[in-house]
Formats: C-alpha cells, structure tokens, sequence
C-alpha cells in the first residue's frame, strides 16, 4: 500500500520509522521517491524471509543444530537478513521487553527535522498493533505522546493491522480503542486494515485534512540584491536633493524666475537620469555570458564517511579524523552551491543517513552528528562495508536525471582490521563523473579517545592503540574508482581547492552541451557608475547655482 502511495505524493517529503522495542530511522525525510520505493521493496524482502523463516525453521525446529545440512545455507542467507533489520530495532528488549509503543510514536515525531524553527504541515502515519510486553515501565505512553504531537502541531493517523470484528479478546479491543483515540485526539482518523481502506483513500483523507490545517501559503523568495551598495547610493542620493531644496529655499522664487531655460531642462534631465539608474540598481538586470560562473546545480554530490573508531583518532592536526572529515564536508557543500547532496556513513555496517536532497541544512546537521559505534560491539573496520550502499546510491544518482553529474567523496583512513581484503570497486567508475577519496591519518598514528573510558587500549601491549592509516588501500580504492586520492591534513586546502574547480567546471561544461547557458553577467555597476558621476555634475550646479531649477 506504501509503495502505491508514494509514487502520489507532490513534491512533500517522506521519511519512515521502524520500532519494536527501540526504534531506527529507515528512510529520512527526503522527496526521493525512487530511493523510498528501493526501501521499501527492500522492506517488504524483509517480511518475505521472515515468513519463510517462521514458517520453514522456527515451526519445525527448536534448536538450530537440528537443521539438515542440506537446508543450513539457506537458514544462513535468511538469518542474515533478519539480523540486519532486526539489530537496530530490539536492542535492550532483554531487559525492556518488546513493542514500546509510545517510545516508537514518539521516535517519529523526533525525526521531523527542524520541529521547533520551521512552520510546516507534518503527518505521521503509525501502523502498529499497539500490542505492548514491556519487562519495564516505558518511557512514554501512547497518550502522552498524542499530547506531544498536538502541542507541535503534528497529525497523526493510525492503521491497526486486522479488523476488531474478527478479533473477539478483550484485551485486543482496549488496545485497538486506546489507539483510536490517541490518534483522533490529534486531529487525525483511525483506520483497521481489512476494512476495505487503500492507500489512495488515506492519502486523499490526509490532504483533506491538510487543506482545513494550512491557513496560509508561505513561500521563501531570496532577492539577490547588492543591498549594501544601493542604500548608500539612494543615501546619497537624498543628500544631494536635500542640499539641493535648501538652496531652493534659500534663493527663493525670483532665484528660480531667473534661471535659464535650458538650465531648467538639464535639471529635469538629470533628476529622471539618476532615478532611472536607481531603478536599475534595485532591478539588477543581468546579461547572459558563456564564460560566467555557473551555479552547481546540476550535480549530484555523494559523500560516504567512514565511523569506525579510527576515525575518531588524535593525529588530524591539534583534532580528530572525524572533525576533519566533517570541516571538509562543510567545505565542499559551500563550494558547489545549488548541488543536491546525499550521505552515507559505514562502520559495523552502511546506511543513508541522507538521501540526495538540496537541503543543505538536513545534510550539514547529519554530518555534525556522526558518531562512532559502540566499542563493545563494533567489529572492526573495512571498505568493503560501504560498497553496495554506494552502488545504490549512485545507481539512483544515474536514473533520476541523466544530465546531471555524480560527484563522489569517500572520507577514510583506509584501515582494514576485520581480516578482509579489498574487494574491486571498478564496477562503479560508470556511475561516477568526478570526485576523490581524502585519506586521514598519519604513518605515525593517533590515539583514539573512546567518550567515558579514556583511550582505546591495545591488550596485548597493554598500552594506548594507535591507528595508523593505510594508504596504500585509499589510493587502490580511488584508482579504481577513478578519482582523485587527496591526503588530507589540517589547514592544507590547494589540492581540495583545485580539485574543487575541475568540478565546477565539469558543471558549467554540462549545463552548455544540455543547452543550458546558466551564466549571467552583472550589469548593476553600470548604472552604478553613471549614477556617481550624475550626482556629482548635480551636487556641484546645486551649490553652484544655489537651486534644485
């Protein structure tokens, strides 16, 4: 039902949820459809090898060394699978137990980025049972959750699972009327699943209900203006027919009875001139120009990080790898205005953190918040982890729009601690038209700070671990990749900075084979200068002569 609604949204931006006894972002808000629609076939894969897995292992068997050889490899590929959704969602129900549901609404109503600073209509759609076996108190209740998303005006709507009308237990009843009306205390319907309900019709009661809640359109319009210099022109301007009336005022009428004729014209001429000039300041027409600069608005710009611990290694200047990778990052996004960005980070495994999206806020705030994993279960570090989130990403970069260009950053220290080799990464050089992979670290280490417990330990030296990076396997990655290899190290910025204006130039050079001549010249310091040396010849008759006539 998710994936026929999606392909119906307009422009609004979608992002899911999913939770059991603790909760992880599965897609973040982005209007990427083609991306969503991936997730949730992905999704729907997931609750496929969960039935076979119910239905053909966990039925038949109690133990797993009870499973024929002959059916092991597939227990293996399913099992896989399952973990891979299912670590995020129930860490910690040995001691919480699971299906937290209030903590679960709560996680949506939390990912909304900028709840607080921006206006705008937010709906959650919470599909859920409401079936909770908590071990421990939750944290937060269903109802006190509702009361959360009315006070930031968020709209909820619920599906509950199976009709009530074939469900005849008590329990499942006060469950399905404590969801109901939580849900509808917000401004938003309940729906039961089987009762003849489709995507289509909840999408249409949701923006019903948006037309009653928007009161007005709000649109931004940011005005490219020199402001600075246009208010000390029109100060200026003032000044002199300030000085000017005073001496109006000053000669009096029969000082103006005997001014010439022609005089009178000039002034006139010279009055409409200078706002005429004003007129075109404030206008700032513009001249297309082939050798403008182009703004980067036709790229796609991928950034893969790298969390493992390392990264969080003392030897990047006076800080750490990671504050390097995050300054870069900033740095590039400033540097290729208009482009849309995406973001992926890697450690135990990979996840899109940001698909592409031209919200450069909702980038800079996820690459501020990368994090390292748990050390108690982080299992060592590779590149191979990042490759098919990679492969994804920039296959979705080729299909959306094929005149744009895929730029690609990969941000490491090449550290391979998990007893891996390297796989090929040639198979991607397709997909990417430009980018590099910055290497961090030193060849004589740095000491990984872990928050809470000092420095990471190195048990069989017994002694602070150092990580040093491994260059060789950055510059193999970028070989086949076919990108640039940049070793980063603090305050160093030509090699980013060259690098930096091929992709522009890549840009423009796109923008002019699509027929696209994005750049303009400026035109404003025309009437700029004509205006100075008008009020100039003006400010100098005006004493001269004594009037404004």
């Amino acid at each position: 039902e998710l994936e026929q609604m999606v392909p119906n949204l307009d422009g609004d931006r979608i992002g899911i949820s999913l939770f059991n006894t603790s909760s992880i972002q599965y897609v973040p808000m982005t209007d990427d459809y083609d991306f969503v629609i991936k997730r949730l076939t992905e999704l729907e894969d997931y609750f496929i090898a969960e039935e076979e897995f119910t239905e053909n292992y966990t039925s038949k068997y109690t133990y797993a060394y009870e499973i024929p050889e002959s059916e092991r490899a597939r227990y293996d590929e399913l099992n896989e699978i399952l973990t891979r959704f299912d670590e995020g969602t129930t860490a910690g129900y040995e001691v919480k137990g699971t299906s937290t549901i209030g903590e679960g609404l709560a996680s949506c109503l939390f990912d909304f980025p900028e709840l607080l600073e921006e206006e705008r209509t937010r709906t959650i759609l919470f599909i859920t049972d409401n079936h909770a076996e908590y071990i421990t108190d939750a944290l937060v209740s269903l109802d006190e959750v509702a009361e959360m998303c009315v006070k930031d005006k968020v709209t909820v709507y619920g599906i509950y699972p199976s009709s009530s009308n074939t469900i005849n237990s008590s329990s499942t009843t006060t469950e399905i009327s404590e969801m109901k009306a939580a849900v509808e205390s917000t401004g938003g319907k309940f729906y039961e699943a089987n009762s003849g309900i489709s995507a289509e019709s909840i999408l249409l009661d949701i923006e019903e209900q948006e037309v009653l809640n928007t009161e007005s359109a709000v649109s931004t319009i940011d005005n490219d203006v020199p402001e600075t210099w246009s208010l000390i022109l029109i100060i200026s301007f003032v000044l002199v027919i300030a000085v000017s009336i005073f001496s109006v005022v000053r000669s009096g009428v029969d000082g103006i009875r005997n001014r010439k004729p022609l005089s009178i014209i000039l002034s006139i001429v010279l009055t409409l001139a200078m706002i005429g000039c004003i007129a075109g300041i404030l206008l700032r027409p513009m001249v297309e120009d082939q050798d403008a600069e182009i703004t980067t608005t036709n790229l796609n710009v991928c950034f893969v990080v790298d969390t493992t611990i390392s990264m969080w290694a003392e030897d990047y200047g006076t800080t750490t790898r990671m504050k390097g990778v995050q300054s870069d990052i900033a740095n590039i996004m400033d540097l290729l205005p208009g482009s849309s960005f995406s973001l992926i980070q890697f450690d135990n495994g990979a996840e899109v953190l940001q698909p592409f999206t031209q919200d450069i806020n909702a980038v800079y705030d996820s690459a501020e918040k990368l994090s390292m994993p748990s050390y108690s279960t982080a299992t060592g570090s590779s590149l191979n982890t990042c490759y098919d989130a990679l492969k994804s990403m920039l296959e979705t970069s080729k299909s959306k729009d094929d005149t744009k260009r895929t730029i690609c950053f990969i941000f490491s220290d090449g550290e391979t601690t998990d007893g891996s080799t390297l796989i090929d990464f040639s198979d991607l050089s397709d997909y990417i038209d430009q980018g590099a992979v910055l290497g961090y670290g030193t060849t004589t280490g740095g000491k990984m700070i872990y928050p809470g417990r000092g420095y990471v330990q190195d048990a069989s030296k017994g002694q602070d671990a150092l990580s040093i990076y491994d260059e060789d396997n950055l510059m193999t990655l970028a070989d086949e990749l076919d990108i640039d290899y940049i070793h980063r190290n603090q305050g160093e910025t030509s090699a980013i900075s060259d690098l930096m204006r091929r992709i522009r130039l890549l840009s423009k050079k796109a923008a002019l084979e699509e027929g696209n001549s994005a750049g303009y010249d400026e035109t404003y310091y025309i009437f700029a200068g004509i205006l100075a040396v008008l009020l100039m010849i003006w400010l100098g008759r005006s004493i001269y002569k004594g009037g404004i006539l």
